[in-house]
């Protein structure tokens, strides 16, 4: 009981700090931490199967940046970086990839010119010029959760210095938020126009992915204008936390507090190309979400993590939608095609 009670006060201390969406929006690589890291993501899709995702982490001098850039054209096929883009810039910047804020906590350019190969690996020539528009304000993970759950979860656990270190790793800043894409994607002199239904995410703090055993994230924006992201990790130290929330059409957003497990979803494959989560949240509704597969982007975080970010349809209690749905598996633990 009284471990319960330590541990309850760690989650609330943990979770009380709020931070103006000014220090959310900056580059911040804090190298006092353990595996200090930066990752910010946008992905981007359509109803006629277009697809658009990238991805930056920055990590420090001692372990190297992480980079995506790729997109699915129908009927072309899919396209993305392969080589290293460039050194780390001020902001958010590698080489010829890079992200402006132009409405802090609202609009982001994202723009790249340079090489990209197809899938049999030929070099195309691209230049990328998009803009992100958030269509509600960013969601700060610091008010999603149960807390209880939190703190029956790590008191249930050997309190070690090992343990506490690895606890690090949850302790991370995490905000998202779901919007648009608008822009372009030339390839070989000839020009695409996108308008995705996109989201984004921010995290920065200590990251080590060896503590991950395997999680889910899906992402995504109903025709009615319902915007949600729900996601369960489960960690090698501690077990399942689950977190997430739902904006509705009218703006009210509800914290997710409990969803189907991992156990639940990959029952019959661990990488289910459709099924169905279940949502509770903070006051007390209950949502279905059925997904649909259509395709992926593969990537290893670190050569210790594999991530498939899926090209995902949607049925949002029962009204259509798009987004992504996002496994991840431990590299040395789980064998995925």
């Amino acid at each position: 009981m009284l471990k319960e009670l330590v541990a309850r006060l760690m989650v609330n201390r943990s979770k009380s700090r709020q931070y103006p969406v000014e220090y959310l929006e900056r580059k911040h690589v804090k190298l006092d931490g353990p595996f200090p890291n930066d990752s910010s993501y946008f992905y981007g899709s359509d109803k006629a199967g277009n697809a658009f995702i990238t991805r930056m982490a920055f990590r420090g001098p001692n372990r190297p940046h992480e980079y995506w850039f790729d997109f699915r054209l129908p009927d072309i096929g899919f396209f993305g970086i392969k080589d290293d883009p460039g050194p780390d810039g001020e902001g958010f910047q590698m080489g010829a990839l890079q992200w402006f804020p132009v409405e802090i906590g609202k609009k982001w350019r994202v723009s790249y010119q340079g090489p990209v190969k197809d899938g049999q690996g030929q070099s195309h020539r691209c230049k990328a010029d998009l803009l992100f528009t958030g269509e509600h304000p960013v969601y700060d993970y610091a008010r999603s959760s149960d807390r209880n759950l939190i703190a029956k979860a790590i008191a249930s656990e050997k309190w070690t210095k090992a343990f506490f270190h690895a606890m690090k790793d949850t302790q991370q800043v995490h905000y998202e938020q779901t919007g648009n894409f608008v822009g372009s994607i030339e390839l070989d002199g000839k020009r695409y126009s996108l308008n995705l239904r996109a989201s984004r995410d921010h995290s920065f703090g200590s990251r080590n992915w060896l503590t991950w055993d395997r999680h889910y994230w899906f992402t995504g924006i109903s025709d009615d204008g319902t915007h949600f992201t729900v996601t369960t990790i489960k960690w090698q130290f501690l077990g399942r936390l689950t977190a997430g929330f739902i904006t509705g059409p009218d703006g009210a957003t509800d914290a997710i507090v409990e969803t189907t497990d991992l156990e639940t979803i990959h029952r019959d494959k661990l990488k289910p190309d459709h099924g169905t989560i279940e949502m509770l949240t903070r006051r007390g509704k209950k949502y279905a979400l059925e997904f649909q597969r259509h395709g992926e982007f593969p990537y290893l975080h670190d050569g210790k993590y594999m991530m498939r970010e899926g090209i995902a349809s949607y049925r949002f209690n029962g009204i259509d939608g798009l987004g992504m749905a996002e496994y991840g598996f431990h590299a040395g633990l789980y064998q995925v095609d």
